[in-house]
């Protein structure tokens, strides 16, 4: 019998994004992507893959069809929910630059208000200072009898 994670709100976040392909595909999007065949070249899924996961992201509220008015055509984009979750990424991109093959590039990005190379961290909203590992600790929610 396999353990279930306790619902919580990690655990909706971590169900949002479970597969392998989910966060690529967001990805895709931050980036630019839209259309399907830009998405499907961007992430490298199978088609049947790709069509059920936008369609689990655009479920959750992650993503959601648009129509181009300029050519005709459908595309997708991120939602309000879909680009906080870009946040995520850029958390994720920091831990992949520090543990990449010598050989992986390293995407940049600019902080479009300053002006200067962005590079994500996690800090405390209370303190402002910034979060270790090691330095959190789990409060558990007192469970209903």
């Amino acid at each position: 019998m396999k353990n279930k994670p306790s619902k919580d709100s990690l655990a909706v976040a971590l169900g949002a994004i479970d597969d392998r392909w989910s966060l690529h595909i967001v990805r895709a999007l931050a980036f630019g992507a839209s259309r399907y065949t830009e998405i499907l070249r961007a992430v490298g899924a199978p088609r049947d893959i790709l069509a059920s996961r936008l369609k689990k992201l655009t479920e959750s509220g992650i993503v959601q069809q648009r129509l181009s008015e300029s050519s005709g055509g459908s595309g997708y984009e991120l939602t309000q929910k879909g680009r906080d979750l870009g946040q995520v990424i850029l958390v994720l991109k920091r831990w992949g630059d520090a543990y990449r093959d010598a050989d992986v590039p390293v995407v940049e990005f600019v902080h479009d208000a300053c002006g200067e190379m962005f590079v994500a961290e996690v800090r405390c909203e209370a303190c402002g200072r910034p979060v270790k590992s090691g330095e959190l600790s789990v409060r558990h929610p007192e469970e209903a009898c």
